[in-house]
């Protein structure tokens, strides 16, 4: 090659039946496999968060590529023939591991000096720390009382959508503080129009 870079790769769904394989032969064991010992713990802070960002990416209609790692917001949209970017935080009160009460409910909205792109390669320094995404949604799963919530049972959820220009300058925002700046938390099948809402403000903003 004499370019020094190499562009990003073109990524495609796997089935879940891809072999692994060693001197071209298969070992017994496949890609599904690899999923269900990777990503069966849903309750855990990072599997939770992939799977919230999935849920978004459905909603929006959009989940027709595989996710990347690393992208400067979770999901990209177009409403009205407009790109969006969406960030997707999630939060649970309870974990996979033990706990003596119901975990604080917080999530995080940190500004950033810079964003990185996986298509390019490349990071964008910013002039001044900033968010990059124009929508934020915040899905929380479970209630304080349930002490075993199903991440698979969309009606445990509950969906926060804001527009970031609405959003405080600080690192985190809490759960009370998150309500009153949302009018209210809306169901998953409300999802997009809430989304596509925000958008709107956003750029009349």
């Amino acid at each position: 090659m004499t370019d020094s870079t190499w562009p990003a790769p073109d990524l495609e769904f796997l089935r879940g039946d891809e072999w692994f394989r060693a001197d071209g032969a298969p070992l017994g064991f496949t890609m599904l496999d690899y999923w269900r010992w990777s990503g069966s713990d849903l309750l855990g802070n990072a599997e939770r968060g992939v799977l919230a960002e999935f849920l978004v990416a459905k909603a929006l209609g959009v989940a027709d590529k595989p996710r990347r790692e690393w992208t400067a917001y979770d999901v990209s949209a177009s409403f009205d023939g407009k790109a969006v970017a969406v960030e997707v935080k999630s939060a649970a009160y309870r974990q996979s591991w033990k706990q003596d009460k119901p975990s604080y409910i917080e999530f995080g909205i940190a500004k950033s000096k810079e964003s990185w792109d996986p298509e390019t390669g490349k990071t964008t320094r910013h002039a001044r720390p900033t968010r990059v995404a124009d929508v934020y949604v915040f899905c929380l799963l479970g209630t304080e009382d349930d002490p075993a919530p199903n991440p698979l049972d969309i009606d445990q959820w509950e969906f926060y959508v804001l527009e970031e220009c609405e959003l405080p300058d600080q690192q985190t925002i809490a759960l009370n503080p998150l309500k009153a700046l949302v009018r209210e938390a809306v169901r998953y099948e409300q999802l997009r129009t809430a989304v596509m809402e925000a958008a709107k403000r956003a750029r009349s903003a």
